[in-house]
């Protein structure tokens, strides 16, 4: 059922999350967060989160019936392929197309559906309700390696290396060109693009963005591509292919950033971009790990092809 209301002076400055709690005492506010990630309210005719804060006159609009996802809750659920298992995480190859957590239109058919059929348990884990274990993602089109805490300690333990940097991320990338540093690093920061519904690299004068340092280093050179070995010291939204993107060389297979020509030119089944390495402090044993992957088959298909 849809409800309307207009903010009294009373009630400004209030999240919006807490108004509708207020109006509806019968749901609880985790179940009222959840919807409108679903985008089911609005102020003043426009998208609302849970973040906003009212104003006296505002129209809040607001229904709560979930909206209608891609996937209801029988959607396939991915496979699990885990590298390794202890009792304060999972590593886990991540496969390519598939979401880490939920979003706003897909709420079933994530790894996390994945990860509690394995472990129930982990529901309990960390911050969020719909990101349980998770301490960071991948993206949806990136296959790899991942680490999910199994417990709190753990992730918390997991989630400080992350925020610290001390965290080991290691990718491979097949990109457009030659590139002709043997290593190098880019630093260049990284903000919502105003034109484009994706991010985009900021030029070095500017202090717009989230700051964001990949470290690159090239391991085979073709005529119109190059392997390269990346290390993410940042880890922000779609870092590596924005920040690949920016100096000339764009992730082959990328539909987001690669230009057209590109795609055109040097067509592949998929983003050749894959996270092969993670190295941590195990929260259990205090000793650095590290868990390797061989690349794709793709990989090496298409440098044969090249």
């Amino acid at each position: 059922m849809k409800h309307d209301w207009s903010v009294g002076p009373d009630e400004a400055k209030i999240r919006l999350d807490v108004f509708l709690t207020e109006r509806m005492p019968e749901m609880t506010r985790s179940h009222i967060a959840k919807l409108l990630k679903q985008g089911t309210g609005t102020v003043n005719g426009k998208p609302a989160s849970v973040h906003t804060f009212l104003k006296s006159g505002d129209a809040v609009a607001f229904s709560d019936e979930p909206a209608t996802t891609e996937g209801g809750p029988d959607a396939e659920i991915p496979p699990l392929v885990i590298v390794a298992e202890t009792p304060g995480y999972l590593v886990i190859n991540k496969p390519v197309g598939v979401l880490v957590h939920p979003d706003a239109k897909h709420e079933h058919g994530t790894m996390v559906d994945a990860i509690l059929k394995f472990d129930p348990k982990i529901a309990k884990i960390g911050e969020e309700p719909m990101r349980p274990g998770i301490v960071h993602r991948l993206d949806k089109d990136v296959g790899g390696l991942m680490v999910v805490a199994r417990t709190q300690d753990a992730f918390d333990s997991l989630k400080k290396q992350f925020a610290t940097h001390s965290m080991e991320k290691r990718y491979l990338a097949l990109v457009a060109g030659t590139v002709a540093q043997d290593e190098g690093e880019i630093k260049f920061r990284i903000a919502r693009s105003k034109t484009r519904g994706r991010m985009a690299a900021r030029p070095v004068h500017e202090e717009e963005g989230r700051a964001a340092w990949t470290h690159f280093k090239t391991l085979k050179r073709l005529r119109t591509a190059s392997l390269l070995e990346l290390d993410i010291v940042s880890g922000r939204t779609h870092q590596i292919r924005v920040h690949l993107l920016a100096i000339g060389h764009p992730v082959l297979g990328d539909p987001l950033y690669a230009p057209k020509e590109t795609l055109r030119l040097l067509p592949v089944p998929k983003l050749m971009l894959q996270c092969v390495h993670l190295g941590f402090i195990d929260p259990g044993t205090n000793e650095r790990v590290a868990y390797d992957l061989d690349a794709t088959k793709e990989f090496e298909n298409i440098l044969n092809g090249l």
